[in-house]
């Protein structure tokens, strides 16, 4: 009895001390990378550095735990090959090089000229989806959020609004289900072509206008992610209008239940869904990861000698424990105590995927066992 009460100490003694640690450990801050056009860059704005989009998020969320970048290049093509394409701006090359947690893209508008779409458009897709990969490619792994265009009409330089809003806009809705990526929905929140939010040319916004977008960058970038739930063999998503589900980033199909807001598992994997979040426009945002195994392994077996390697680490853990025949559950929560990654370690042995955290400070519990590791 004596042994039993001083095992159940320990392991009180170890949770204790996961939930104190986060504490003492200051939270890390955040780059934000806008990319886009002369919209982003503040195009006619006496002072676009605090007055574009970028500039008032900047304000907005202050400075203590944000940083905000604006790399807007006037002008710029989202597709290649257009003879003037953001892909070959040093401003596309200073982005990257930023390193960001999270990325804010607007491009589109100057795509949307019926010359231009008429002769490279059925490459847009193709083109957006590998701007957004060079992004995600990066060490930071960062949060990608991708933007439906503003209402713009101006003739003269062959931009209409009905383009935006029945060509372009919808292909970069499009992406955003494919790849599974947060949608910000800023043709609704324009509503209509205000002239109070615009300049003269009813294409780049005003003061006013760039802070309708900045405030709904805010929004989006400080609400708490969605956390999905696995019992009785189905995941579950929060409340919302409409789903789609992912495994391992491939999006599932209607006649898999792909759409519910309850989908039943039939494979071990990585689970996430696309949440719209409102009936009066298109914005959607993405769920934390959840790993789920349907392996029905005890999550709290005894497993001793744990090595994890290397810590820091960019994209893998490696974990191995001394009994090569043990298994266990591991969970990856963050310092305020959510999970962000779960799953088993296999027979002593396995390697866990970290690349879709941010970096940060993590806990690492497997069984009884707490270990503080930091993802670079």
């Amino acid at each position: 009895m004596k042994q039993l009460k001083s095992k159940r100490t320990d392991i009180a003694i170890v949770l204790i001390a996961c939930l104190l640690f986060p504490l003492f450990v200051s939270a890390q801050k955040q780059e934000v990378s806008c990319v886009g056009n002369s919209i982003t860059y503040g195009y006619e704005l006496s002072d676009p550095y605090n007055q574009s989009y970028p500039g008032q998020l900047r304000t907005l969320l202050g400075t203590t735990n944000w940083t905000v970048g604006n790399f807007g290049d006037s002008g710029r093509s989202l597709l290649k090959g257009s003879g003037y394409s953001y892909w070959d701006s040093q401003l596309y090359k200073n982005a990257l090089a930023s390193n960001p947690n999270q990325v804010i893209l607007k491009l589109g508008t100057n795509d949307a000229k019926r010359w231009l779409w008429n002769w490279l458009g059925t490459n847009f897709k193709t083109d957006y989806k590998a701007m957004v990969q060079s992004f995600q490619n990066l060490s930071s792994k960062p949060e990608i959020w991708i933007c439906l265009l503003i209402p713009g009409e101006k003739a003269d330089w062959d931009i209409f609004n009905a383009d935006i809003k029945n060509k372009v806009n919808p292909k970069i809705k499009e992406v955003a289900l494919e790849m599974g990526l947060n949608l910000i929905d800023l043709y609704a929140e324009f509503g209509s072509i205000n002239p109070e939010w615009y300049l003269p040319d009813s294409i780049h916004p005003s003061v006013p206008g760039a802070g309708v977008i900045a405030a709904k960058g805010k929004e989006m970038l400080l609400m708490p992610k969605p956390e999905v739930t696995f019992a009785n063999g189905k995941v579950t998503a929060p409340d919302g209008i409409d789903f789609q589900w992912y495994i391992n980033g491939s999006p599932v199909t209607s006649a898999n239940g792909g759409k519910l807001k309850e989908m039943t598992v039939t494979e071990s994997g990585n689970y996430k869904v696309s949440i719209k979040i409102s009936a009066d426009n298109e914005t959607r945002i993405v769920s934390k990861e959840l790993i789920v195994s349907l392996s029905g392994l005890d999550s709290k077996a005894a497993v001793s000698g744990i090595k994890v390697f290397p810590n820091p680490a960019f994209d893998v853990l490696n974990v191995r424990f001394d009994d090569q025949s043990a298994t266990a559950g591991f969970s990856i929560s963050d310092l305020a105590g959510k999970t962000v990654l779960s799953g088993q370690i296999m027979n002593g042995r396995d390697s866990i995927d970290i690349s879709m955290i941010s970096a940060g400070t993590y806990m690492l519990a497997i069984g009884s066992e707490c270990i503080k590791v930091v993802k670079k």
